[in-house]
Formats: C-alpha cells, structure tokens, sequence
C-alpha cells in the first residue's frame, strides 16, 4: 500500500518520477508515489491545515495520529454511505429523526468511530495550542486565511460529521454559532450539554479550526435544517469570517420565514453587535484593510449584526446580578424547550407516507401566498385527518412565530369548556402565562382585539360543531392577513356554515400503503414476514383502507402465531376491535335519534339500495329522510356512490349491527332488524310469542318445505321490511297452513311499508297483508299475471320497469 500524506492546499497531481520524500519533509498535497491520474480534489474537512502539516511531522506520535485519524474518516465516510443508503431503500418518513433504530449496528459503529476520532483530534489540537495561545489571535498561525479558519464558529463539521441527511427537512432544532476561543469550553460547552439533557437535537462541531474559505454547501444545508439558530456574540465574533457568513445566512433564512434567530450576547453589549462599535469595529476595519471581501459583502456582514442586534435575546453582559453560566445556560434551555414544543407535532414512528394527501391540502392552502387560508378537511373517524394535519402544520411552521394546536375540541371542550380553548389559544398565540377568560363571550372579544394584528398558524382538531368555530376563529380577520388555519371535522356541515376557502375530505388508504401500514404494527416492518401474506391480505380486507383499523387489528396481531391468525381474523370479521368501534361511535353518538334510526336501517338493510328509491321507506312527516341522509353524508357515515348507491364503510356497517345486537342484549327476538336470512327464517319458524322485529330477510331454499302460519306472521306486528328471496319457485299447497288465511280485511302486517319477495308463486293471495301503508312493492321474477288478484287490492299509478319492483305511494303502485 503507498503512504498517503495530508494537503492544505488544492494543486495539480505533478507527474514526475523523483524519489519519495522523506517523513518530515512539509507536504502541501495530497499524493501517493508513483502518482495516480489526476482526481477531483476533496479536502478533508476533519483536519486543519495545522493539523494536517503536523500528522506529517517528525515526532513519531503524531505521525501515527495522522494516519490513523485519516483512516478513521474514510471508514466514517463509508458508513455515512451505508446510512444513505439504507434510507432510501426503506423509504423514510421524511418527519421523523429516529428512523435508523432498526439499524443499530449502522449506528454504534458511526458513534464508536466518532468518538475515537474526537480523541485522536484532541490530541492533535493540544500539541498546538500553546503555540497558538502564545502568539495570540492577531498573529495565529493561520492569519493567510483572514480568519475564516481562526476561531471559526466550531459549530460545523459537514452535515454527515453529525450523522445527518439534509433531505430530512428540519434534521437539527437548534443550531450554534459562535467564535470557539472565546466560548468554546465555558458558555457554549454548558448550554450544549444542557439542550442535549432535555433532548434538544443541537448541531454543534467539535473541530476548532476549519480548512478555506469557501462556505460550503453541506455547512448551508445545516444552517437552513435547523428551527433556530442561535449566534452567541463574544468580544471576539466578528473577527471571524465565517461567523459573519453564517450570521449573514440566518438573517437570509429568518426573513424568509424558514428560522428563528434567537441571539446571545455573552460578553459583549448589544449596541455593539447592533451598531459595531468597539471591537467590532476594528474587526470590521481589518476586513476592509486586507481586501479579501468586497464592500458589498462587508456591508451585508454590518446589516446582518444590526438585524440581529435588534432582536431581544439574552443578554449575559448587561445582567446586574452576577449569574453562573451553567444557571444562565439553564434559563436559556427553558426558554427554547418552550418555543419548541410549540412548533412540532408529533407524527407516529409507524406512519405510512400519504403524500396524495398532503400535497393536495399544501396547493389549497397555499403556503408560498400572503393571503389568509382556512382549509377544512373532514372524513370518517380513523381515516388519518388528524395524522395529516399534523403533517401539514409542521411543514407551515417554519414560517410562523406564532403557533397554536387546540387538538380534540370536541372531547376537550366536554370536559374543560370552550373557555379553556379559548385560554389555551390566547396564551400559545401571545407567548404568555395562561388568561383568565371566565366566559365564552369574553373569550370572543379577547381573541378579536389581541389576536387581530398576529399572523398566526392554527390547527384546530376535531371540531364538532359551530358553537367552536364560532367561539374560536368566528371570522377571518381576527387575525392578521398570511394567517393560515386548518380544521379537521367529521362533520361537513360545520365547514359549509364556516368562512372555509377549501375543504378537502381524506378516504381511506389504498392496498399498498394498507399493507405497509398493517406490516408496520404486526411485524415491524414494512412488509409481512414469508408465511403470513394470505393472512395479511385478509387483515387488510377487515380494515377496509381505514387506518386507525389498521393500526389496531394490527397491534392485536402483533407477536401472535400463524396458526392462531385465522380464529383471530375470524373474529374480527364479525366483531370489529373494540378500540376501532369506540372512536367511529362517537359520530354515531352525535346523531339525533331519527337520524340513529334510519343509520341503522341503512347499515342492517339499504347499502347498495338506490337511494331516491331508500328514500321513500321512512315516513317524511316523522323522519325526514332527506335531511337525515343529508347529515349522515356530512357526517362521512354513508357516501353517494356511482349509480346513486347507498354505500357505507363495512367497519360503519359491523357498528350498527354491533349497536342492534347489544339492544336486543343478543336474544333474537328482541332484535330489531334481522339482516340475516337464515336467522329470519328461525326466527319465523320456529320462536314463539311476540318479537320485536322491524326489519325481516329470509331466503327459502327450494330443497326445504316452508309453512308458515298465520300466527307466525301475526307476532311481527312491528315489521316496516319484509325481504323474500326464493331460489326457485316454490310449489305452495292450498292448505291453510301453508300461509294466512284468506282474509280481504286483513290487518297482518299492519306497519309494513317495503315488501320484497321474487319468484312468488301466482297462487299466493298477498290481500292477506296490510298494504295500505306499502310504499314499495318488489315482486321480481315472479310468476304472477295481469289477472292475479293481488292487483285488486292496489292502484296501480304507472309502471316503469315491467313489473321488476315498484313503488308505492298512498297506495298507488309506481312501477321502477
């Protein structure tokens, strides 16, 4: 293997053929012997020219340090690559930070290979030090580059020193600046450690001194990747030229939108920094004096530290009271904890990437306009609203100070009052100590004063009704103009009574990113293990694309064995988890009671039904289908298909089932509506005395005698739906027991107002029910004629569809 030697300098590969060079002769490139073709130059950013000039030296330590350390990056560098790589085979959520815990060897041996080189930096750096405090800052050993490497900012190694890919968005929530002689080992060291205490992620470098002058861009991607930046102004901070640089860079960020700046001024006095007096001054007169920089960097530098200098930050240099720097490093630490912890919501570590949906809601509430957007976004309970929100507010609030997430309104507001809301806003949006609003109205008239001239981002979470919007965001200009605000509801009906720009309603997940999210909970992983992929797919069915079910039926799943999957996932077919019913019942539980009724008519009976044919089953005078079907649209409880389908959720559908079987406390003649054919007919047949059945399908298989009495039918005196299904027409005896008996004033079936039943045979007298109160009428496939005598007992008003069904109102039979 050739000897490697460290460079300071970037210059051409010689192509010669001269000898070796011995150890301690001074290298200024990078070469091997004989020499390679020419290669792109990349400097090593871990080494300082220094540090570089002394792994070559004489001294035999640190010729092995400087290898070694060499070796130490290049195996880093790898494993960098290996990290890259495994984030983007596994598709990252690009919200979280701690992706890479499957991956704990990636990890260690990153961290351990840190940790070493820190050591064998140190070293090197403490050999020259005496040197370097010797001569002074004036006269530093590395004064040819005007600064830029003398007392850097030490906040910055590359990105990837700190294991981070700046693809992630905000990959750091603080980032430091500061001049490393001045502060490195007192103040910074002290409010490092205690941001990393409370699990602050801080990008902080722990290399003194810097190679060059060119800003580079990795140092750009971590500046712009972090939430804050704050610069700690020392008597020395403006010597530095890469502080400048950064300084200029934040400024460039903040008036963008995309950071805070939050300053310190450690020991120097803010008119200073603001208006460069004193040393900053002189500082300021040596730039211009060696011409490095031209004048209109140096006058960007100057404004830079007049933007921040008018920032009200921390100012250690005026405080009265002597204050230890670990105590004040304290305070500072409370303070940014509280900033914040307002502005990131938390996403789940199993989240599947929904990027239709975030892009979509992104266009409507237009994040790069300066107009105020209030977007809506609704859907069924579980469907990920919330989840999306979240998503959409963390990537809005980086362009706003003022930030506020009311989350579960309608539970909060049950148990605490809209007043605690409306504290809870007032405080989070004014950055003060919670306020006393005693009434809802004070509340009203406190938000429209103080709030009107805020621009503010506000995430309002489950709201149920327009008692909340009206008491928290009644009207667009009780903010200022750019504010954005987003709703999520599962009630559409409050969005269109709202001064709402968009709505947006979130369905359910498709098979894919199901099955990544069910493979999440159940196994760990983004895809189910060998061996349970039939029953995966079987899981997914169950969900029906809805998350929450998802994640639950998968959590349940989770460690269990294959051979118990199928009785579980038979379980769940017929009874939903119980945490999935809890959260969709309470939409049901909002209902008022005629909209309950027929939500649970249409969940036993009409899905797939047309619905201006559904329409007519419920009496108008007592339930008013039109507005009941209305809500429960608004509600996301049922969808108007294709072909004007009634179409419910199967999870939607298994709770109002749910709902009927727990009031009938399971005893079949107590059930209210019977759904199931074969059940029907039991019930029918075979159960005595009276039943409280409202809703009644039976299906006669022809290989099986049916006789049915008089009496049977006499018990359902409740039945508004009767549903018959032959699978053949059957031979009916004239026998009286084989039907009610003939009877022209009949009162059997008295509530009946939908009466199904194919292939009736023509000897079947149907003037043994009520039908007075029919309103439909579906004889299909029937065997019966224009002379059966059934037409005697109906007016026939017109026919549409060859006698396939009809509908009858006030008596009159409409054929559809």
């Amino acid at each position: 293997m050739y000897p490697y030697y460290p460079t300071c300098i970037r210059t051409p590969h010689p192509i010669s053929n001269t000898p070796l060079p011995p150890p301690d002769t001074q290298i200024i490139r990078r070469s091997r012997w004989p020499p390679p073709p020419p290669q792109p130059f990349k400097p090593n950013l871990l080494l300082s020219p220094n540090h570089r000039t002394m792994a070559s030296s004489a001294s035999p330590s640190d010729a092995t340090k400087g290898p070694v350390l060499s070796l130490i990056n290049n195996r880093l560098c790898a494993l960098r690559k290996k990290r890259k790589r495994i984030l983007q085979m596994e598709s990252i959520n690009k919200e979280q930070e701690d992706v890479l815990r499957s991956k704990p060897s990636v990890l260690a041996s990153i961290k351990e290979l840190k940790k070493l080189r820190r050591q064998f930096s140190s070293a090197l750096r403490d050999d020259d030090a005496p040197a370097a405090l010797e001569k002074g800052e004036a006269n530093n050993n590395l004064a040819a580059n005007d600064g830029t490497a003398e007392g850097a900012s030490s906040t910055h190694t590359s990105a990837e020193d700190q294991g981070m890919d700046i693809s992630l968005g905000y990959d750091y929530e603080v980032f430091f600046s500061f001049r490393g002689p001045d502060t490195r080992l007192a103040f910074t060291d002290f409010l490092y450690t205690s941001l990393q205490d409370v699990g602050i992620h801080v990008f902080k470098d722990d290399t003194e001194l810097r190679v060059g002058e060119e800003f580079g861009p990795k140092l750009l991607q971590a500046i712009e990747a972090s939430k804050i930046s704050i610069p700690i102004f020392s008597k020395g901070y403006a010597s530095s030229v890469w502080c400048l640089k950064e300084l200029a860079k934040m400024v460039e960020f903040q008036k963008a939108g995309r950071q805070k700046i939050m300053p310190i001024f450690y020991n120097v006095a803010r008119s200073v920094v603001r208006y460069q007096t004193g040393r900053y001054g002189k500082a300021f007169l040596s730039h211009e004096k060696k011409g490095r920089y031209g004048h209109e960097t140096i006058c960007q530098w100057k404004d830079a530290l007049t933007a921040v200098g008018a920032i009200h930050g921390w100012d250690l240099h005026s405080e009265k009271k002597k204050r230890r720097q670990g105590e004040f490093a304290k305070t500072v630490t409370d303070m940014i904890f509280s900033e914040l912890k307002k502005a990131h919501l938390v996403v789940s570590d199993c989240f599947v990437r929904v990027d239709k949906h975030v892009d979509r809601i992104m266009e409507m509430i237009g994040d790069e306009t300066s107009e105020t957007r209030i977007i809506g976004i609704y859907g069924m309970g579980g469907v990920g609203k919330t989840t999306i929100a979240k998503i959409i507010y963390n990537r809005l609030s980086k362009y706003f100070k003022r930030c506020c997430f009311l989350s579960n309104i309608r539970e909060m507001s049950e148990r605490k009052g809209i007043e605690d809301l409306q504290n809870q806003l007032i405080s989070d949006i004014l950055k003060t100590k919670r306020q006393e609003v005693n009434t809802v109205d004070d509340g009203i008239n406190t938000i429209q004063e103080r709030l009107c001239t805020k621009k503010v981002l506000l995430l309002l979470d489950d709201v149920d009704n327009m008692k909340h919007m009206d008491a928290l965001v009644g009207k667009r200009n009780w903010f200022d103009v750019g504010s954005k605000l987003i709703i999520t509801t599962r009630n559409k009906e409050v969005l269109k009574r709202s001064e709402v720009d968009d709505q947006y309603e979130v369905t359910g997940m498709d098979h894919d990113q199901s099955l990544q999210l069910f493979s999440k909970h159940a196994f760990k992983r983004d895809s189910p293990l060998d061996g349970y992929i039939n029953q995966s797919e079987r899981a997914i069915s169950i969900a029906g694309g809805l998350p929450l079910a998802l994640k639950v039926i998968g959590s349940l799943l989770f460690n269990i064995k294959v051979e118990k999957w199928d009785s579980k996932l038979e379980e769940l077919e017929n009874i939903p988890p119980e945490d999935v019913q809890s959260k969709l019942k309470i939409s049901y539980n909002a209902l008022r009671f005629r909209e309950k009724h027929i939500f649970l008519d249409i969940a036993c009976l009409f899905i797939g039904y047309d619905k201006d044919i559904v329409i007519h089953f419920w009496d108008k005078s007592k339930f008013f289908p039109d507005e009941a079907m209305e809500v429960l649209q608004n509600m996301s409880l049922i969808s108007i298909e294709k072909d004007n389908e009634v179409w419910m959720h199967d999870l939607l559908r298994d709770l109002g089932r749910e709902i009927v079987l727990e009031e009938s406390n399971l005893k079949i003649e107590k059930q209210s509506r019977v759904w199931d054919p074969e059940e029907g007919v039991d019930l029918l047949r075979r159960r005595k005395g009276y039943k409280e059945a409202e809703a009644l399908r039976l299906r006669l298989d022809h290989r099986r005698q049916y006789c049915f009495t008089y009496e049977g039918f006499e018990s359902l005196s409740k039945l508004r739906f009767l549903e018959v299904e032959n699978e053949e027409s059957l031979i009916w005896h004239q026998s009286p027991s084989n039907g009610p008996p003939t009877n022209e004033n009949s009162d059997l079936l008295p509530h009946l107002r939908w009466l199904s039943w194919h292939r009736i045979p023509p000897t079947f007298n149907i003037t043994n029910f009520f039908m007075e109160g029919v309103v439909f009428l579906d004889l299909s496939e029937s065997e019966i004629t224009d002379d059966w005598k059934g037409w005697s007992h109906m007016e026939v008003s017109y026919m549409l569809d060859n006698s396939y069904y009809s509908v009858l109102l006030d008596s009159k039979v409409i054929f559809a």
